[in-house]
């Protein structure tokens, strides 16, 4: 176990001090960016709104206003893009970008190659 932990350590401290991927540095900045990438990603068409990002994610752990601020960050370096809402122009969508649908995807199959190092250790 010591080594699927050094490798999560190595991945998630090596991303904090690489600084050349702007989108990579955007989705680890803080637990609340992670969380609302990941709520957005898992949404159908990887779309959101502010109030659905708001409802389901607690206050508790971030506040409207830090959630209007990541998603002003996130469409500024382009994370997000900002999609306007066809049948209701009031309100504005926020989906993941192709490049940052790749970070995603690559974090992800990282992770993947990491944990199911887990299942040959069980099987020793």
């Amino acid at each position: 176990m010591e080594k699927i932990f050094s490798e999560l350590y190595k991945d998630l401290h090596g991303t904090a001090l690489i600084k050349t991927d702007p989108l990579k540095n955007f989705l680890f900045n803080s637990k609340a960016h992670l969380l609302i990438s990941f709520y957005i990603a898992s949404q159908i068409d990887q779309k959101s709104t502010l109030e659905d990002v708001c409802y389901n994610i607690s206050s508790k752990i971030i506040s409207r206003s830090t959630v209007q601020s990541i998603l002003k960050i996130g469409v500024a370096i382009g994370f997000f893009e900002k999609q306007l809402n066809e049948k209701d122009k009031r309100e504005k969508y926020y989906k993941v970008t192709v490049d940052a649908k790749k970070v995603l995807e690559n974090w992800a199959k990282n992770q993947h190659k990491v944990f199911s190092d887990i299942n040959q250790l069980n099987l020793k």
